[in-house]
């Protein structure tokens, strides 16, 4: 029996899929209207165009890699690592039996990037008491709709449900309704069917022209079978980038004609280059961080400020968005919520800090200050701690004599 069909006979009040309430923003293909271009979009489809795929993996695996940390909080205001609670292990190391922390909030925030959603399955003991597993599921799975009794939302998984959240735990991106998040895809889809259009062109372009390109003239009149088969005698010589530049060798009188590349087709480059930029947009990511070529002047310190607002302005909304939704479920923790004693936070120090003798110079401004302890500073320099808090300074061994 799987995890799905446990969950339906615990939750299962009847409600069928096609009910008015779902909401069926989320379906397996993301855009069923065709775009401009006259092709629909979809995260299949959008997820194989390479700024896309770039974008979603640069945040998503940046994401994964920040360490996510539990603290509780002192009766002062302050705060301490708490490794011991229970949510440490699903959030920092072992989510689930078969993803590691990295893995599975990568998966997560992927979903968040492509559908706007990310839907995570809560799996329990047999006494339904203590939490064992947390799942992503893939959104396409899903559809989401309110209880027309409470309001709540409901979701259906593969056709199965409603489960409520006690099952499910749904982080949303933007939203009009709080209900479900808008696609980043779905409206964006005019702009991603555009640049698919011009790759798809391109492609065809490189794969089909005939190599010298031109117009084949012959002085007497060809039966459509002879000029048929002069056309495919010429594209076998000629047609594909491997028969690119041959020679050209006419008989009967034949004639070539040379035709320059059209004005649209030199721009091809361009184009597809300003569709990068538009994807940056969309994922408000730096485009230097796509391998986009800005024409601008770069120097070190702007990659340290970059960095610093990728952090701000590409990341620092969905780390917000994860770490709120899992404080406020009762599983994972108390059932005070958002004013429980124990939180979670992403660490991003690794990612904001700077080069490592700016990095320096601010630990010992700070160690100087006393806003740091020796301790931290090593710590912020992957090292041991010294574990006495009133030493100031390592000890320095004195220097040989060597009677010099």
């Amino acid at each position: 029996m799987g995890l799905f069909d446990r969950w339906s006979k615990r939750d299962a009040s009847g409600i069928p899929i096609s009910d008015p309430a779902v909401n069926d923003m989320l379906r397996d293909a993301i855009m069923l209207e065709a775009s401009y271009t006259g092709s629909s979009v979809t995260v299949e489809k959008s997820i194989r165009l390479v700024p896309v795929f770039s974008a979603v993996s640069l945040i998503a695996s940046a994401v994964g890699s920040l360490p996510l940390k539990v603290y509780r909080t002192l009766p002062d205001g302050g705060k301490e690592l708490a490794p011991q609670h229970k949510a440490s292990r699903f959030l920092t190391t072992q989510p689930n039996r078969l993803m590691s922390g990295d893995e599975f909030f990568e998966a997560v925030t992927a979903g968040l990037l492509l559908w706007g959603n990310a839907f995570i399955l809560k799996e329990f003991d047999e006494s339904n008491q203590n939490l064992m597993n947390l799942w992503p599921i893939t959104p396409s799975r899903v559809r989401v709709g309110r209880d027309p009794q409470t309001g709540w939302p409901q979701y259906y998984v593969d056709g199965r449900g409603p489960y409520t959240n006690d099952t499910i735990i749904h982080i949303r991106g933007l939203s009009f309704d709080g209900l479900v998040g808008l696609s980043p895809i779905q409206q964006a889809r005019q702009t991603l069917a555009i640049h698919s259009a011009l790759e798809e062109y391109s492609g065809r372009f490189w794969g089909n022209s005939a190599r010298p390109s031109g117009v084949l003239k012959h002085p007497n009149h060809l039966t459509a079978e002879a000029a048929e088969r002069l056309r495919a005698q010429w594209n076998s010589a000629h047609g594909g980038l491997g028969n690119a530049a041959k020679v050209a060798i006419l008989e009967e009188g034949m004639s070539f004609e040379a035709m320059s590349l059209p004005a649209e087709d030199a721009q091809l480059v361009e184009t597809l280059h300003l569709g990068d930029i538009r994807i940056a947009q969309l994922f408000r990511i730096p485009p230097r961080m796509l391998m986009a070529d800005v024409k601008d002047s770069f120097t070190y310190s702007s990659a340290e400020w970059e960095a610093i607002d990728f952090v701000k302005w590409s990341l620092r909304r969905w780390l917000v968005r994860i770490e709120n939704a899992l404080l406020r479920d009762q599983a994972i923790f108390s059932s005070n919520g958002l004013d429980a004693n124990y939180f979670c936070k992403f660490d991003t120090s690794q990612i904001t800090r700077g080069d490592r003798s700016g990095q320096a110079a601010t630990d010992i401004a700070l160690l100087q200050a006393g806003v740091l302890t020796v301790d931290e500073v090593r710590e912020n320099l992957d090292m041991n701690r010294l574990g006495d808090p009133s030493v100031e300074s390592p000890a320095v061994p004195a220097e040989p004599n060597t009677g010099v």
